[in-house]
């Protein structure tokens, strides 16, 4: 299979990651060939996901497709680039129902606009108007900071990190004191029985 792959698409990227788990790069004009390629060759055919991960640096995002096989036995990870900047790509809905909802969310979450979707509408973020926030240039505290504020009667919320080493520290201090604790029961014990060996 891979080094039909690699013959009829022109690929040496090819990853063999665990005995049921292989990853290909190809290029975004390919990859569907590819992924009707392994179906129709190979048994892949449930879609499982697609993720996106932002490679703002190099100014792309990196779209993997994750195909299954029937019986859920072997899976396949097929990536391309596409341009950050003019983020977009066919989409998949003919070959995969459930590519619907996937696609849905990373156009809402990234911004990626997937053609032939009729259904890009939102999904979690009613009436967003910012940058997509799964992109690495949105600022999450600083959104945070500028647009919400706490909801009244919630005056005692606490900073989560503050809150987290305080009960660390009391779980420590507990522990050592119950350490101490059974240590000094042990030694008074020691001491009695000591005391009462003499007194016979």
């Amino acid at each position: 299979m891979l080094s039909a792959i690699k013959n009829n698409f022109a690929t040496d990227d090819i990853i063999v990651k665990r005995s049921d788990l292989y990853k290909v790069s190809v290029t975004k004009e390919r990859v569907f060939e590819l992924i009707s390629f392994i179906g129709n060759n190979y048994s892949y055919k449930v879609l499982n996901a697609i993720t996106c991960t932002d490679w703002i640096e190099e100014e792309h995002f990196a779209l993997t497709y994750i195909i299954t096989t029937l019986d859920r036995k072997s899976s396949f990870m097929v990536q391309t680039m596409i341009n950050r900047n003019d983020a977009h790509i066919n989409s998949l809905v003919n070959e995969f129902a459930q590519a619907e909802i996937m696609e849905r969310d990373l156009h809402e979450m990234y911004g990626i606009n997937f053609l032939g979707n009729k259904n890009l509408k939102e999904l979690s973020l009613e009436n967003w108007v910012h940058t997509p926030p799964l992109r690495r240039e949105f600022d999450t505290l600083e959104f945070v900071n500028k647009h919400l504020t706490f909801r009244e009667g919630r005056d005692d919320n606490l900073d989560v990190k503050v809150e987290m080493k305080r009960i660390r520290a009391e779980k420590k201090a507990a522990k050592e004191l119950a350490k101490k604790l059974a240590e000094e029961k042990k030694a008074k014990e020691e001491t009695e029985t000591e005391e009462n060996k003499d007194g016979k």
